[in-house]
């Protein structure tokens, strides 16, 4: 029975030692890569696309089921050395490193390419010695007094509950008065965050690098302090997800500070035949483009949003803002940048995402309720955005499409910046059934097809009931 029970409890007490350690001091433990890994195995593009359309928010529980999975894992490839005692707890981590990482791919002892945005295998090894040590220590049956479980638990349940807000951004001052207008910046804790992590990696800013590699004259090094003497730009930029619905929330707008990426190319030397550049980040998160799109001066290595350094949740300290293309191919928490001659594959077009992914223009209403003026007019607004490409118009109808009117434009505040809208009209109190449509700085209308965002993003118009009271 003795045996029995503190077995289980060595097991339960590595799952929760390792959930502290990552959770509460930000360290990597074989946790992580067993998760990476499961998330490979099932990420397959129609299994990984079945579960990301999954309504409800259930896409996000099958992430937690995941990470779950992988606890469960851990804790099970655990269990021998939990009943054959504490001595060979100690050899767990050589136990891992030497079986699990090459099992997962990440080579003998993670000594592989696909292994270098981690902190050195040495940390892992000792998150996890020092996980045993306090399991054992915390958790050893003893009838007289209270074990040390219930703390595991308390600690591992309390961790990242200290999450600083941001300051927000300046308020739009145009269309003050219409009542449910996005603020022209959004505010930091309100940007929107979308990650294929369950915990984003923690990467102190005294040891950050950016390694520009690859088909380059010479390899170089920058370090956070490196990147911030350079000459700095700050420009108001508009992030999307590939992901986002048609009239969905995942876009926001801030104003990023960093150095431009031409600039740092330049210091390393680019060579003739390169034409892609393949983005390495701190949680093996991997994406590309071409090197045309690195020459854009609105493309930069951020440091700073609304004039916070970056969040965590946000990339920091380094990520990348490549203007024109959807936000899954900008970045976060940036190592590294390999020049190439190839077409590289990332992440989510592994998973059956489009590969160039060049933002589709888009517009919303966000004033379900017209707000009254003085003069006895009824007024709606939203957005529109259209990438570098810009917008030129926006129309408006409230009869379900048989007929359309141009709105007013607030001039964006930078040429990678949205468009706040504004549209006034009379009309009797009542329901109205509004659409909005945006043209780009080129001339294109918006595509009024209906289509889901897989694979290259969605289209169509945004429909809302207005009421008018």
């Amino acid at each position: 029975s003795f045996v029995k029970r503190s077995t289980v409890k060595t097991a339960l007490a590595l799952g929760l030692t390792a959930a502290f350690l990552r959770f509460a001091l930000g360290l990597p433990t074989p946790v992580d890569l067993i998760y990476e890994g499961l998330s490979r195995l099932f990420g397959v593009p129609w299994l990984f696309n079945l579960i990301h359309a999954l309504p409800f928010g259930l896409d996000r529980g099958a992430k937690y089921g995941l990470l779950f999975l992988a606890y469960v894992l851990f804790a099970l490839l655990a269990w021998p050395a939990a009943r054959l005692g504490a001595r060979l707890a100690f050899f767990l981590p050589l136990f891992f490193s030497g079986l699990l990482l090459p099992l997962l791919g990440y080579g003998f002892f993670g000594f592989s390419g696909a292994n270098y945005a981690y902190p050195p295998l040495v940390l892992v090894a000792t998150s996890l010695l020092l996980g045993v040590v306090l399991a054992w220590r915390g958790i050893r049956y003893d009838p007289r007094r209270r074990d040390g479980l219930l703390r595991l638990l308390l600690l591992a349940a309390a961790a990242g509950i200290g999450r600083g807000l941001a300051q927000g951004g300046e308020a739009w001052r145009w269309l003050r008065r219409m009542s449910g207008m996005p603020k022209e910046i959004t505010p930091t804790r309100r940007h929107y965050v979308v990650s294929k992590n369950f915990a984003d990696p923690r990467v102190r800013a005294d040891r950050y690098r950016l390694v520009i590699k690859g088909l380059v004259t010479k390899e170089t090094v920058f370090t956070l302090e490196d990147l911030m003497r350079m000459p700095a730009v700050e420009q108001p930029t508009t992030l999307i997800c590939i992901s986002n619905q048609v009239g969905g929330e995942l876009i926001g707008n801030s104003v990023w500070r960093g150095v431009r990426l031409r600039d740092v190319l330049e210091a390393a030397g680019v060579r003739p035949e390169a034409s892609e550049l393949i983005l390495r980040a701190a949680d093996n998160y991997s994406d590309s483009f071409p090197l045309s799109y690195a020459l854009f001066a609105e493309t930069i290595v951020a440091y700073a949003q609304n004039g916070e350094p970056l969040e965590r949740r946000h990339g920091y300290p380094v990520r990348l803002l490549v203007p024109g293309i959807y936000g899954m191919k900008n970045v976060k928490w940036l190592t590294q940048i390999e020049l190439v001659d190839f077409d590289y594959k990332g992440f989510w077009e592994k998973r059956g995402w489009s590969d160039e992914a060049v933002v589709k223009t888009m517009s919303r209403i966000d004033t379900p309720i017209a707000t009254r003026f003085e003069d006895g007019s009824y007024g709606i607004g939203g957005i529109a955005f259209a990438g570098r490409r810009g917008i030129s118009k926006v129309e408006v109808s409230l009869d379900d499409g048989k007929s359309w009117r141009e709105a007013e434009i607030k001039p964006p505040l930078s040429p990678v910046s949205w468009v706040l809208w504004g549209f006034r009209f009379r009309a009797e109190p009542g329901r109205y059934p509004a659409l909005v449509r945006a043209t780009d700085g080129l001339g294109q209308l918006q595509d009024p097809t209906p289509r889901p965002p897989l694979p290259d993003g969605a289209s169509g118009y945004h429909r809302l009931e207005v009421i008018v009271e």
